[in-house]
């Protein structure tokens, strides 16, 4: 940023020695006074000066003083001298740094205006891209970047992938393009622990238990008493114990799938990470909060006792009544919304799930095999509940679960913004449009290889219906344990056992070369919508669906002649099929 072109002699010498030494100090400790007063004496000289202002404005910014940064930046960028990308990257930094993505994304434009060959510029667009919600462009914007890094300063190619890791994470991509990206960065950078640490979680989501059990304990020998590093291991130790003993436990990894324990362990180290967590958001919330609100909230409270901390539940309810023991009953107006939802109290909460667990039947809107924390209701029998994947819906006696946010962090964020507080979340991802015109489907019934499947379920290996099987999907893998991840061999079949005994059949539709008569009639290619339609009209009825918020999978099940039907959705696409045979405890 230094301006060199004058010669010293005379005030321009001690002008010159001024400016060096307070860039020396800035970059020994950027926060020291006497920075200000040195950049300040060279300005008082020389006003035109752009490198002192925007050495004073660096000075600024980290002192906290955003205001008067701003300011300093926007005055260099306003005269347009050899300065302005300088002052341009910095007001973009200063953007990013309080979250102002539609700022941040214009002056990563202007920047790339002026210069168009330095590869962290391409990587700040790339990543203000996808904070704004063009998040495909944005990471193809980062991917981009690196390959500028190798060609044109390879010495500088673990930074830039460190950096992207960083920014995938940063604009939550799914846990699948993180790891990808994370394990290219570990590879040129071991040292890298923070990547190393998300990538270990990133393939818990993968289910891949074996290697971030590996991971972790390679982290672990650098750094012993990291306690994170500590709880990735026992997770995924955990989870492989879980899977190995699957006929023994009393907690299936299906039970863990379909609650969504990974993905929310996923989600909850990445937002800490990010400031983006539920703490974070209550933090934030203090500093907008009306008075009007503040006054209905009562003290937090911590539990003691573990028996009533297990009652109250750990996915959101334990931090909430940590921040503030519930709200005054019939004060959930303060909140400014048009439904009066109030924070429940501890007792209250802890009091209504000893209610429904000491009569199940009479509560059948609750039910016992899923998980879900009730931290709000209006008073008048509707609650807001956190559920699977940490999603929070709207629960009314004898109505279906309505969506309200993705998680309780995001519900308060929500209100943070609404408050006029500042947003950290990058922008949510386009939601794909349906196409108009769909196609009628079919109107036959399901037959064909599915009833095939549904004849093996329960048999025998050495069955005929097995046999079958072989024959319909030659060299199809056999799995020995039915809650095995989906690994499909090149045929796209997995034929999953336990005891002998089939249990579970999965076809990947991608890679299997016949899928189109796993289910006669039914377009494998259509639309959710339609082929919703399709099954429920021959009988299927939604058993339950759930949406991984990290892969963006979207599975629904169905009950169909005593088996489980699965349909799994990604990118609004048929992914795979699932037919499992329906045990009574399941239900």
């Amino acid at each position: 940023m230094r301006d060199f072109g004058r010669t010293a002699s005379g005030d321009d010498g001690a002008v010159e020695r001024n400016l060096d030494l307070a860039w020396e100090l800035f970059a020994a400790q950027p926060a020291h006074p006497r920075i200000a007063e040195l950049a300040s004496q060279v300005l008082a000289s020389q006003p035109e000066r752009s490198s002192a202002a925007l050495l004073l404005g660096n000075h600024r910014e980290v002192c906290g003083d955003a205001v008067e940064a701003r300011r300093l930046y926007l005055q260099v960028a306003g005269r347009r001298d050899g300065q302005f990308i300088n002052a341009a990257r910095a007001l973009r930094h200063l953007a990013l740094a309080e979250h102002d993505h539609a700022e941040a994304l214009r002056w990563a434009r202007k920047v790339l205006g002026e210069d168009r060959e330095e590869w962290d510029d391409w990587m700040e667009l790339g990543f203000a891209q996808a904070l704004c919600g063009d998040h495909e462009e944005g990471w193809r914007r980062l991917d981009e970047a690196v390959a500028l890094c190798s060609r044109t300063a390879p010495d500088g190619l673990p930074g830039a992938l460190g950096k992207r890791a960083a920014y995938l994470l940063g604009t939550f991509a799914p846990p699948d393009r993180f790891a990808a990206t994370a394990e290219e960065a570990v590879r040129v950078d071991a040292a890298n622990s923070w990547v190393a640490l998300m990538l270990g979680w990133a393939y818990l989501v993968q289910y891949r238990f074996a290697d971030a059990e590996q991971l972790g304990l390679r982290l672990l020998r650098e750094n012993p008493t990291e306690e994170m590093l500590h709880n990735l291991v026992g997770t995924a130790r955990t989870l492989r114990q879980i899977l190995e003993n699957a006929h023994a436990q009393d907690i299936s990894l299906e039970d863990v799938r379909n609650a969504g324990v990974i993905e929310m362990g996923w989600q909850q180290l990445r937002d800490q990470m990010l400031g983006t967590d539920l703490a974070s958001a209550l933090a934030a919330l203090d500093d907008v909060m009306p008075a009007g609100l503040r006054a209905t909230l009562r003290p937090g409270t911590s539990i003691a006792d573990e028996s009533q901390r297990d009652e109250l539940g750990s996915m959101a309810a334990e931090d909430l009544v940590a921040w503030h023991d519930g709200q005054q009953p019939g004060s959930g107006g303060a909140w400014g919304l048009a439904e009066p939802f109030r924070l429940m109290s501890a007792a209250e909460i802890i009091a209504m799930s000893t209610e429904i667990e000491a009569d199940p039947q009479a509560h059948p809107d609750w039910p016992e095999n899923e998980v879900w924390e009730q931290v709000m209701t209006d008073d008048a029998g509707a609650h807001l509940v956190v559920v699977a994947f940490g999603e929070l819906v709207k629960r009314r006696p004898g109505h279906p679960d309505e969506p309200v946010a993705a998680s309780v962090a995001d519900w308060i964020w929500d209100r943070v913004a609404g408050f006029g507080g500042q947003d950290p979340r990058p922008a949510p991802r386009k939601a794909e449009a349906l196409p108009v015109g769909l196609p009628a489907v079919p109107g036959t019934s399901l037959s064909g290889t599915i009833a095939t499947m549904y004849a093996a379920l329960g048999t025998s290996e050495s069955s005929a219906p097995y046999e079958e099987l072989r024959g319909l999907f030659p060299g199809s893998t056999v799995r020995q344990s039915a809650l095995d991840p989906v690994l499909p061999g090149p045929d796209g079949v997995d034929i999953a056992l336990l005891d002998g005994l089939v249990k579970k059949v999965t076809v990947d539709v991608a890679l299997c070369p016949s899928a189109d008569r796993v289910i006669s009639g039914l377009d494998l290619g259509g639309q959710r919508e339609p082929v919703d339609a399709h099954v429920r009209a021959h009988g299927a009825l939604v058993h339950n669906s759930w949406e991984n918020r990290a892969s963006r999978e979207i599975t629904v099940n169905y009950d169909l002649a005593e088996h489980r039907l699965g349909l799994q959705w990604k990118a609004g696409e048929l992914a795979r099929i699932f037919v499992a045979a329906v045990q009574p405890a399941d239900d």
